[in-house]
């Protein structure tokens, strides 16, 4: 009986150290998963975080960015508003030279008559003048004549 019972509790023994060493076993395979649960959490939160920092960073680049196509948008308005206002004066411009122009071609056209008209006025009066100057000549020293006698 004392076999027995030596035996029954060598066996209960070894049946408990098994069940010590399954149930150390499922715990350290538990505290390597709690481990690793926490390693990857702690990465993901360093990622999030540099994530958030990288987000921040574009958020900032982004409103920047804004402004200035808002600054740029400003600056094409009034640019279009200037060139506006140019194409406006230079067709004021392009429309008083086509009137001056026509003006100018009026006054030479005038010009050119008016020298038209003093030739011919010329020419009448010049053979006059010249019909009636060798009798005036004659009538000088016809004159002159009487005088000297």
């Amino acid at each position: 009986m004392k076999d027995i019972v030596l035996v029954i509790s060598l066996l209960l023994a070894v049946g408990l150290s098994v069940v010590v060493v399954r149930f150390a076993q499922k715990a350290d395979k538990a505290t390597r998963s709690l481990e690793e649960a926490r390693y990857s959490r702690m990465v993901a939160e360093e990622t999030l975080q540099k994530n958030d920092a990288k987000l921040a960073t574009f958020e900032m680049q982004l409103k920047e960015d804004q402004d200035k196509m808002g600054q740029i948008a400003e600056i094409l308005t009034q640019e279009k508003s200037i060139n506006l206002s140019l194409k406006k004066q230079y067709d004021e411009l392009t429309e008083a030279k086509s009137n001056l122009e026509a003006k100018l071609t009026a006054v030479l056209a005038q010009k050119q008559a008016a020298v038209e008209a003093l030739k011919t006025q010329a020419t009448v009066a010049v053979p006059a003048s010249a019909a009636s100057a060798p009798a005036s000549a004659g009538m000088v020293n016809a004159a002159n004549a009487a005088k000297g006698n």
